[in-house]
């Protein structure tokens, strides 16, 4: 097996892994989205769009809460397509999803002024012109609907201040490393500078009743086994994605976190919590005349 092919399969664990751990806390904000998404008469969203769905865990979400609503679901990588279709089966709500589509973000096969929610969750921070972005999804929602932007909020933690290994305070170097990775990453696309808050660009995309919300991703000690793969998985993108931005003797104290044959192995220790936050930027198209409909359908795959 290539090494990369290992390390496909590695991200797309990973990627599983998280939808897992994620999942309490994207229900909670699924919730309350439908809840503030309700229509006069009490129905909720009735089509609701995954940008860069992943393993599926939000569309997956939102096929349970807005039922006999229709949820579509969209990434790039046919890959993660499949693992949600598998996730959506599994949970017995394949019915409720009326596609997974092999789509990029500037290409989406949705017709404007189609949707009830658009929510895009860690898509547009990657992407050249994020402002254009922002302002293309904006363009897919009905009058009231919603676009969600999930971004900012806080980064993963799970070491104590002092691990007893190394220098005290490693968490807050990896959160300075990871900031240089990300300012080095958006400077790689070559974009223009988005020099204002996530609420700001939803603004300016024409948006209104900007909020934002925060929600707590958490796996209590002792971390049961998908909390100790996202451990794991934290630290060892560190090794993986940070390269010289660690000094040195960081770099050795996570590779010593992450040997097993290691007396300082994470996974001997029971005093580890993981906690992050995910912070929802939600924007509502201003109400109008309704957009007519065209048919057929979006194209789904």
């Amino acid at each position: 097996m290539s090494i990369d092919h290992r390390l496909a399969e590695w991200w797309l664990t990973n990627l599983e892994t998280s939808a897992r751990f994620d999942a309490p806390w994207v229900a909670d904000a699924v919730a309350w989205l439908v809840e503030a998404s309700g229509r006069p008469g009490g129905s909720g969203p009735q089509r609701v769009l995954d940008v860069g769905c992943g393993a599926g865990g939000a569309a997956c979400a939102f096929a349970e809460a807005v039922a006999p609503g229709v949820v579509v679901g969209f990434d790039r990588d046919p890959r993660l397509l499949a693992i949600a279709r598998r996730r959506a089966a599994d949970a017995g709500i394949a019915g409720h999803v009326l596609g997974w589509s092999c789509a990029a973000v500037d290409a989406l096969p949705v017709e404007p002024g189609s949707a009830d929610v658009v929510w895009a969750a860690g898509v547009v921070h990657h992407l050249p012109d994020q402002q254009a972005a922002i302002g293309a999804l904006a363009a897919l929602l009905r009058p009231g609907g919603r676009l969600v932007l999930v971004e900012g909020g806080l980064p993963v933690r799970c070491l104590p201040f002092d691990i007893g290994l190394g220098r005290v305070g490693l968490e807050s170097r990896l959160d300075e490393a990871r900031s240089r990775w990300f300012a080095d990453m958006r400077g790689e696309l070559r974009g223009p500078p988005l020099p204002y808050g996530w609420p700001e660009a939803l603004r300016r995309a024409g948006l209104v009743d900007v909020q934002a919300r925060s929600f707590l991703a958490e796996a209590p000690p002792p971390l049961d086994d998908i909390g100790r793969q996202v451990a794991e998985r934290h630290l060892r993108s560190a090794l993986t994605e940070l390269d010289d931005r660690l000094a040195p003797d960081d770099r050795d104290t996570v590779a010593r976190l992450l040997d097993p044959d290691d007396a300082a192995y994470i996974g001997r220790r029971d005093d580890l919590m993981v906690t992050a936050v995910r912070t929802l930027n939600v924007g509502t198209a201003r109400s109008g005349p309704a957009h007519r409909r065209r048919s057929p359908s979006p194209s789904v795959q």
